[in-house]
């Protein structure tokens, strides 16, 4: 794949509840300015969303609740000429959930390509996804029966 990088988005966003919803919405508009299906579109908001929830782990008393935090969350999208690419990012925090876990299954599941790594203080979870080749094969691809 190419790592030649046509445009890209950065967004820095409050480590709390309503604002981590901004990426998977920045996602999706991404998305569909490249031709992505309307089921792809909606795997990449999931995956966008699979991705935050290892990154911003939650209270072990209440598990659906977030655990505070005053670093901000960094996402960077990659139009690429082949990929879009997706980078989520955070400094400080608690280690990545092991890589066998039921969230790491769904990322996987949902994407092309998955990796994680740490350096220093920041975790970075990188998505990469193949664009549709042409518009034409995107559009094929949209009125398929499955």
């Amino acid at each position: 794949m190419s790592d030649e990088r046509d445009d890209v988005l950065l967004l820095d966003v409050p480590s709390a509840g309503d604002y981590l919803s901004v990426l998977p919405t920045a996602t999706a508009a991404v998305a569909t300015r490249l031709g992505f299906s309307l089921d792809e579109i909606e795997d990449l908001r999931a995956a966008v969303n699979a991705a935050v929830a290892l990154l911003m782990p939650t209270e072990r008393t209440r598990p659906f609740r977030r655990k505070p935090s005053d670093e901000p969350l960094h996402c960077r999208l990659e139009v690429g000429v082949e990929t879009l690419q997706i980078v989520l990012s955070r400094s400080k925090g608690e280690p990545l959930p092991d890589d066998g876990s039921y969230q790491w299954q769904v990322l996987r599941a949902l994407t092309d390509e998955v990796e994680s790594e740490v350096q220093g203080a920041l975790t970075t979870i990188r998505i990469r996804q193949r664009r549709p080749a042409t518009e034409a094969d995107a559009d094929t691809e949209r009125h398929r029966i499955h």
